[in-house]
């Protein structure tokens, strides 16, 4: 698990929007991707430049430790920084099993809460995001950094933002604060067949629009690998999951009045439609008129594609 660049800047926008990591606590121990001279620009780009050690003494510690992510944490106010993972493998300060409820002493401890790449390799995902809930403490935040979209293989799932609006919810004492997506992977290639190197796989930042807000599902059609990252307020501490989260657009249909019958509205052209249904076997509709569609909607592909990725302005805020 590591912090790349993209991730790491949506990490010091937390902090300089308010976010404390005085007591921090990270799903298994964090690597970073980005070089010591690119965590400073970054540091200081967000204003959580100098460190409180000393500015030398930092990039010391940068160059010479493997664990750069703790010494990031400590440099933007982290007094403590715990790590839980299943397994000692990585030295983590906690071992447990997050497809287990994390013991009660655990509770209510941690000013920020970080995944940096976990939640997607848990199995039991209901019970591992809610550890997570409860290991915050009043106050404190949840950070999750996690895959949305062309990462199938990568863990056992890939996770849409509306999953984590209506998870951390008021009704589960959590209110999102923020939450981004961006494409943000590492490719491999070669030179001449010979030296194998990496390369940076990104988009900008976009803010991301919750579904219940804007009355719509907010899809992403695009052929990066990307991630969705969400910091989020523990407000007070409420039992978990008393009423199951469900989709924001299937909620207000549930809710309808069906006892009366009604009418939709028809669609413009559903009278030329009806007629060639009406005349037409089904499958020639299904299948063949809209490829003979193709002629007179040639760019209908590209506009499908547009109006489902971070172009569409009505889901996506471009945040730099």
């Amino acid at each position: 698990m590591g912090f790349s660049i993209g991730t790491t800047r949506f990490l010091l926008r937390c902090h300089q929007s308010g976010v404390r990591f005085g007591s921090t606590l990270t799903l298994g121990r964090q690597h970073m991707l980005a070089s010591p001279e690119r965590i400073e620009a970054m540091m200081r780009e967000f204003k959580a430049w100098p460190p409180p050690e000393g500015e030398e003494a930092f990039r010391r510690e940068l160059r010479q430790t493997s664990w750069r992510f703790d010494l990031l944490l400590k440099a933007i106010g982290a007094k403590e920084v715990v790590s839980c993972d299943a397994s000692q493998y990585e030295g983590a300060s906690l071992v447990h099993d997050l497809n287990e409820p994390v013991p009660t002493e655990w509770e209510n401890r941690h000013d920020a809460v970080i995944d940096g790449g976990t939640l997607e390799h848990v199995f039991n995902f209901p019970v591992a995001i809610a550890n997570c809930m409860r290991l915050v403490k009043p106050g404190g935040h949840l950070l999750i950094f996690t895959p949305a979209n062309n990462m199938c293989g990568h863990g056992f799932y890939q996770f849409s933002p509306e999953l984590f609006y209506r998870v951390l919810s008021p009704e589960n004492g959590f209110e999102v604060e923020e939450m981004a997506m961006f494409a943000d992977a590492t490719g491999f290639s070669r030179l001449l067949g010979l030296v194998e190197y990496p390369f940076p796989i990104a988009t900008p930042t976009y803010a991301v629009k919750d579904p219940a807000r804007i009355g719509k599902r907010v899809p992403l059609l695009n052929d990066k690998p990307s991630l969705v990252c969400v910091c989020a307020k523990k407000i007070e501490s409420k039992k978990i999951f008393a009423t199951t989260p469900q989709q924001s657009d299937y909620v207000p249909m549930w809710e309808e009045d069906h006892s009366q019958p009604t009418t939709p509205e028809p669609a413009r052209g559903a009278g030329i439609i009806k007629w060639l249904q009406a005349r037409l076997p089904e499958s020639v509709c299904r299948e063949w008129l809209p490829r003979l569609a193709f002629f007179v909607d040639p760019f209908r592909a590209e506009k499908n594609r547009r109006a489902n990725s971070f172009a569409n302005r009505e889901f996506y805020r471009r945040l730099d």
